[in-house]
């Protein structure tokens, strides 16, 4: 039998205002057609190189992130042989195109444009690519100019799991609880809540809120429904905090410490990594 291998993704919440039908697709398109890598960490580069419109009637598009070492050419060289800064002769000899970078590597992703959600895989041979840098990377790329006069500010936040909502609401004593809630897109959600926030905000002219919770002197507040109900939304809007004590003393949780994380493995010899990743985003 076949070694399995690891798969696995994250997913970033892609939200734009106003959002007219069609937007979402017309917006991955534009960043696509920029071209342009954004530096994700240290000499770390990634960009979308690959876009696949064959599902764009679907509010489909597929495609790759690849990632790469950016090399600073005016910064000092070493001899390892010599031990010592090479010579301006030794560096007149290296001759490396500007469009070329070394080390490599691609992730597959998927954009649901009518859910507005990026899947991105974090795991392929080894190899990571965590979500935070993808969004990094699409934040880079949203910020460009020629894509905030078409499409305003775009809100890119990474979707967190309810498990990671569930360790928030762990602590043994919970003195304040913080939600704060970016303007969501409305049409995803089978109730008013979130179109209610939406409009608040929108009157308010504001793009965000935070709700603050705070015990009473010697209590410990005990999350009802309500509470869960705003957190559960923050989940993709926004994020929650809580600040009290545990078995350790005191401390603070964050469910941006819990990212959403899908995994499987899967065998190679049987399914290519592509189809193994669209299982993994059942879409």
């Amino acid at each position: 039998m076949a070694r399995r291998i690891k798969i696995s993704s994250g997913v970033l919440n892609v939200r734009l205002h106003p959002h007219p039908e069609g937007i979402y697709g017309e917006f991955i398109e534009a960043i696509y057609q920029l071209r342009r890598p954004v530096r994700i960490r240290g000499d770390r580069y990634a960009m979308l190189s690959l876009l696949s419109r064959t599902e764009a009637n679907d509010g489909i598009y597929t495609g790759l992130i690849t990632t790469f070492t950016k090399i600073d050419t005016t910064e000092p060289w070493f001899d390892t042989d010599n031990l010592k800064e090479a010579s301006e002769k030794d560096i007149s000899r290296i001759s490396i195109p500007d469009s070329l970078h070394p080390n490599a590597t691609s992730f597959h992703f998927l954009f649901d444009a009518r859910r507005h959600r990026f899947y991105v895989q974090t795991y392929s041979k080894g190899r990571t690519l965590s979500v935070r840098s993808a969004q990094r990377m699409l934040g880079g790329l949203a910020a460009d100019l020629a894509i905030t006069r078409r499409f305003n500010e775009a809100v890119i936040d990474i979707v967190q799991s309810k498990a990671g909502l569930e360790a928030v609401f762990a602590l043994t004593v919970i003195k304040r609880v913080t939600v704060t809630l970016t303007k969501p897109n409305a049409d995803v959600f089978d109730d008013d809540f979130d179109e209610n926030i939406e409009g608040f905000l929108e009157e308010l002219h504001s793009k965000k809120l935070t709700l603050i919770v705070e015990a009473e002197p010697r209590q410990s507040i005990t999350p009802n429904e309500g509470l869960r109900r705003v957190s559960r939304s923050a989940l993709e809007h926004g994020s929650v905090k809580t600040e009290g004590r545990d078995e350790q003393g005191a401390t603070q949780r964050s469910t941006d410490d819990y990212p959403e994380d899908l995994h499987d493995k899967y065998d190679p010899d049987a399914v290519s990594e592509t189809h193994a990743f669209r299982q993994l985003t059942g879409r």
